[in-house]
């Protein structure tokens, strides 16, 4: 946890707990794009308010600078996960941009030729910003869809996510339509994945048993504990609410935890290109992927 801001040169003069002024939506804006590293946009005030007063009632505290002061400290972690939880995008649904998933579809075959020149059965992917899960269990599909991949396979997916709340319902697999906006209800990748029940989609359940899903802060190297030598990442769609100090951390986390053979995806509208020096894009089937680089070897 960042260490504690000083807030007292700064007094924020308090009206209601009901109505934020401009001094303190600044000041709880500059918090979140420390902290977590997004860019809060105006269009947030109306529900950061509200919950943020709800909070200072059951905090028992008065003012909103009261609330930032609390936020930053080392036992408030939780306050700021839940804080977090009420302005990130929860946006996701399965086969989200498929031209990246055909494209991981491919590497497939390439990722096993090279774990099995290695002498391992070992393979790690990623989800950043997973939300609801959509991302990590339509990677998981294309496994299974490969064929590749028979039973002495050790294969994990992690989805990692600030939004307790989303986690549970990635745990959970249980999908409503909206899920699905990309493909039809009746296709056959719905109807061979999923069981119908009344208005919702579960998933099968040897699609979950090897995808586990972590609270986590993306910006802090605890987040990825354990995850070292990942063969591919997927962080899309999040580095467009980062601001550029949280990117560059987040890369430099991933730099450390993705193998050196490793590939990483990130949005289509994203790029890394001007943001960090840690990574090559590179074109593989037809989409750009990023490759880490890799200090040379002494004499090469």
């Amino acid at each position: 946890m960042a260490t504690a801001v000083c807030l007292r040169g700064t007094e924020v003069a308090h009206e209601s707990r009901d109505h934020m002024n401009d001094e303190e939506f600044e000041l709880l804006r500059g918090l979140v794009s420390r902290e977590i590293g997004i860019v809060l946009k105006g269009a947030k005030r109306s529900i950061l308010t509200t919950k943020v007063a709800q909070r200072l009632g059951v905090l028992k505290l008065a003012t909103y600078q009261d609330y930032c002061s609390f936020i930053v400290s080392d036992q408030a972690r939780e306050e700021l996960y839940l804080l977090a939880s009420h302005i990130t995008n929860n946006e996701t649904y399965f086969f989200r941009e498929t031209q990246q998933l055909d494209s991981f579809g491919n590497l497939l075959r390439d990722i096993k030729a090279e774990k099995q020149k290695m002498g391992s059965n070992v393979i790690r992917i990623l989800s950043l910003g997973s939300s609801t899960g959509e991302e990590a269990y339509t990677m998981n599909i294309i496994l299974h869809e490969s064929g590749l991949f028979v039973w002495d396979w050790d294969i994990k997916i992690t989805g990692i996510d600030i939004d307790r709340n989303a986690l549970r319902k990635a745990a959970d697999a249980v999908y409503s339509q909206n899920s699905f906006r990309m493909v039809s209800e009746e296709d056959d990748r719905v109807r061979k994945n999923f069981t119908r029940e009344h208005n919702q989609f579960v998933l099968k359940r040897h699609l979950t048993r090897n995808v586990g899903f972590r609270q986590g802060n993306l910006l802090t190297k605890e987040a990825y504990a354990g995850l070292e030598n990942t063969d591919v990442v997927f962080c899309r769609n999040v580095l467009i609410y980062m601001n550029d100090d949280a990117i560059k951390k987040i890369a430099g986390n991933l730099h450390g935890v993705l193998s050196d053979r490793g590939y990483l995806f990130v949005g289509a509208s994203e790029s890394l290109i001007e943001k960090t020096k840690l990574f090559c894009p590179e074109t593989l089937y037809g989409t750009t992927v990023y490759r880490k680089k890799v200090p040379a070897l002494p004499g090469a």
